[in-house]
């Protein structure tokens, strides 16, 4: 196993680093020697009617009377900046932002007695129609558009009011979520998700309240700052907290129909050199359904004969508790110490009764009834370091995480004939799946002379999970209990990823380049301990990644990118072990997938002007080694079917995406995307149907201002139909089950909300799934069988929400662990 060796990786991963870095410390010293007669330049930008501090600010010095750029920067997240290492000498100076005027200050000199101009606070105008049509306030939009980002501002978005973080998705761009919450990014499932910028195992999205949710960040193609997990790109959902000084308290309680109660209390105290937040919620969810399944034999001679029909009802009961809590300590205005800790329990109680009539071999009918108990304990540490330099852009960021999760899951099985002559099936099950992950990163970044900079990281991950799953045979007269062997399982899976990368980039005119590389050491070891099977891998990888921006001018621009990516097999499509827990339908993995490797390709274009916002963005992707299910019947008349994994050759996917914000006037804004996907698969071994497919999506947001005090939401989501390729949520565009069809789904949402209590106050109503038209049809067919599958549940629901601010309660807006490319190549 990788434990012993784990410790000694990070260690030497951790004196590459400070050796790789420890140069760059020696020539800045050089550098400022050399420097001591230059002079600098700083201020501070706002926006000129509501005062709002404006970030990506661009700041140009040129030559006089010329065109020719000396050096330059960005303002920060405060609107501040401060460029140095300007020569003497007598220079205008161009203010720039996309939207806005620019602003010119000409005939600004520096000699040796004068070295240091401050600008002081600089206002820039928006353009003329924003000025006639929209007032501008200043709070944070719903939704913010970047050619490499879009930043999803929960707290603007009514939809989510008493809902989850898998509602929030629902409420981005380009995404989808399925009838099981399995997420899709542009079409595919493999998405990375990270919680705070990092990789959580401690809860899923359906257990996290909204309310827990400042903002979420949609990034379509990373730079090799990433890591390069995900093929159509990364979620990033950063979680509130906030630092101003005193205390602040924010409490909000939601009740909706169908018994779903959820309520969250954040509090912030910071004096001096110390900030202490914390967050608590709770969820209680309960949702009920049923599937309905007809499953038919085709015949050597091409009949079809009806081979099952299958009615179930579901129920889904569930308690979630979060709570997150952790220290600031700034050490001087330069270095920042950040503790924190991630607690979550869980207690879950589904159950799935099912009425099966069998026609195929012989007619009969049977029912089943599966009753599950989950209870689960979860908790993250995080220790971080900041470094800020005297020098505007120089930085040092260290991470420490370390997460641990325990659950257990017990199953009473029952498998009932109709005839009463013959005997119950009873079964009793009892799964643990125990896991821990170690991970170690720190990123250096290093401005260069002209508008350059150098980025270089380290990274080191070790994860270990089991899945240890007994199987109990239960005698029906005496109920005694007695494991069954061939059922029984215990898999355990270890891990460890190591990695360097490399970035430089460069500013030349309207031209914005960078480049980035990362090499990856991936070794992992497997374990079936009961067959005493062990399986070993080693992978070593280099990701590239490049983006060309070209600024067009102050409101257009255009972006190429490029980025190798990969997607691993999870352990439960490696895990051999044949899974029997539903009679009717057994599965295992497959422990000799392969990783895929993407390659995807984006060109983009940005138009920004008076608030209104439209990117357009195409896209490539080229798979190679797809990992695919693939469900067939077990043979004959036997109704069963079974399922696996296994590699195709390769894939690709191409699209195109429109995003727009637009304010119709002061009191009506929209915001709306329009996604179109085509997907081929390539392969010999695959059956004789159709394997490939496109499909498109749209997705609305109509937002309401009346009375000067009311905001009215309207969402409305179409997905058209789609074909199904057999995919996993670990490979891509596949929805659920196997190959076919899934038909059409849409739906539409609203909200209503109202601040009281003199603005401390807010409530909100919300009506999800107005028309109760959400579902899942799914019709599935391979070389013998096909299969139609409907899926429904509570989807109309009535969510009632009050939140109360003490203290004029603000959410911090922290640093990004993961920059935006902005940060990157301005």
């Amino acid at each position: 196993m990788l434990t012993k060796s784990c410790l000694l990786r990070v260690v030497l991963t951790t004196v590459a680093f400070v050796i790789f870095s420890f140069p760059f410390s020696i020539a800045k010293s050089y550098n400022l020697d050399k420097q001591q007669d230059t002079g600098t330049l700083k201020g501070r930008v706002v926006e000129s009617v509501s005062g709002q501090q404006l970030e990506y600010v661009n700041i140009v010095v040129l030559k006089e009377d010329s065109n020719e750029i000396v050096t330059g920067g960005i303002s920060d997240t405060d609107g501040n900046f401060t460029i140095d290492g300007i020569p003497p000498g007598t220079y205008d100076i161009r203010i720039s932002f996309i939207g806005f005027k620019t602003l010119n200050l000409d005939g600004i000199s520096f000699t040796s007695r004068e070295k240091v101009h401050d600008l002081g606070t600089v206002s820039i105008e928006p353009g003329e129609e924003m000025m006639e049509d929209i007032t501008i306030r200043a709070e944070r939009e719903m939704l913010t558009l970047n050619l490499d980002k879009r930043v999803f501002v929960v707290d603007r978005d009514l939809s989510t009011t008493g809902g989850s973080a898998l509602e929030i998705m629902e409420s981005l761009p380009s995404v989808t979520v399925d009838y099981e919450g399995r997420v899709s990014l542009r079409g595919s499932t493999n998405v990375t998700i990270l919680v705070d910028g990092r990789p959580s195992h401690l809860v899923s999205l359906d257990q996290l309240p909204a309310t827990m949710i400042d903002r979420i960040e949609v990034i379509t193609n990373p730079s090799a700052r990433y890591d390069p997990d995900g093929t159509s790109g990364i979620i990033n959902v950063v979680m509130k907290k906030q630092q101003h000084q005193g205390t602040g308290i924010m409490a909000t309680a939601n009740v909706g129909t169908g018994d779903k109660y959820n309520g969250s209390l954040n509090m912030n105290h910071r004096m001096d050199r110390w900030n202490f937040f914390g967050n608590y919620d709770f969820r209680i969810h309960s949702m009920e359904g049923f599937n309905i399944t007809d499953r038919d034999r085709i015949t050597g001679e091409g009949d079809t004969l009806r081979q099952i029909h299958q009615y179930e009802d579901f129920l889904r009961d569930g308690t979630f508790h979060n709570l997150r809590t952790g220290t600031d300590f700034f050490i001087d205005s330069r270095n920042t110490l950040t503790l924190m800790g991630t607690f979550n329990f869980r207690d879950t109680r589904p159950r799935n009764y099912s009425r099966i009539n069998l026609f195929l071999p012989e007619e009969g009918d049977m029912s089943t009834a599966m009753e599950r108990q989950f209870e689960g304990f979860a908790r993250e540490y995080v220790l971080n370091y900041t470094r800020d330099y005297d020098q505007e852009g120089r930085e040092l960021v260290a991470d420490l995480f370390y997460a641990v999760s325990d659950g257990d899951t017990y199953r009473d099985v029952a498998v009932s004939p109709s005839d009463p002559s013959m005997p119950q099936e009873l079964s009793y099950i009892e799964s643990s799946a125990p896991g821990r992950i170690l991970t170690f990163q720190a990123d250096y970044s290093h401005p260069l002379s002209e508008g350059s900079r150098f980025e270089t990281g380290v990274k080191s991950i070790y994860r270990n999970m089991e899945d240890d799953f007994r199987f109990f045979d239960i005698e029906s007269g005496t109920g005694e209990q007695q494991i069954n062997p061939d059922y029984t399982n215990h898999f355990v899976y270890s891990e460890m990823i190591n990695s360097l990368y490399g970035i430089y980039s460069i500013s030349a005119g309207q031209f914005q380049i960078q480049g980035g590389i990362r090499a990856e050491q991936h070794t992992s070891d497997a374990e079936q301990r009961i067959t005493s099977e062990e399986f070993d891998r080693s992978f070593f990888n280099i990701f590239p990644s490049a983006h060309v921006r070209y600024l067009m001018d102050d409101n257009n621009s255009l972006q190429l990118n490029y980025s190798r990516r990969i997607n691993r097999p999870a352990i439960s499509l490696l895990n051999p072990f044949v899974n029997y827990s539903d009679p009717m339908n057994i599965s295992f993995g497959n422990p000799e997938l392969k990783p895929e490797y993407i390659n995807s390709y984006e060109l983009g274009y940005r138009y920004s002007e008076n608030r209104t916002e439209l990117n357009a963005v195409l896209f490539y992707r080229k798979t190679e080694d797809i990992i695919s299910r693939e469900m067939t019947l077990l043979g004959g008349d036997n109704p069963r079917t079974q399922t696996t994994f296994q590699n195709l050759q390769s894939g690709t996917s191409y699209g195109v995406e429109l995003v727009a914000n637009y304010p119709l006037t002061s009191w009506w804004r929209m915001n709306g995307s329009a996604s179109y996907f085509y997907t081929h698969l390539e392969d010999e071994r695959l059956p004789d149907w159709e394997h490939e497919g496109d499909s498109w999506m749209v997705n609305m947001t109509s937002n309401w201002t009346f009375l000067n005090r009311f905001n009215l939401q309207a969402s409305f989501y179409y997905h058209s139909p789609q074909v199904t390729a057999g995919r996993t949520r670990g490979g891509g565009c596949q929805q659920q089950g196997g190959q076919g069809i899934q038909d059409a789904l849409y739906y539409l949402d609203l909200g209503l909300r109202t601040n009281v209590l003199n603005g401390n106050g807010t409530v909100s109503l919300r009506l999800s799934d107005v028309f109760k038209t959400r579902g899942m049809d799914m019709y599935t067919h391979g070389e013998s069988f096909t299969s139609d599958l409907s899926r429904r549940s509570e989807s109309r629901v009535l969510f009632l929400g009050f939140t109360y601010r003490f203290n004029d309660y603000r959410d911090r807006q922290e640093r990004d662990r993961e920059r935006s490319l902005l940060d990157e190549i301005e």
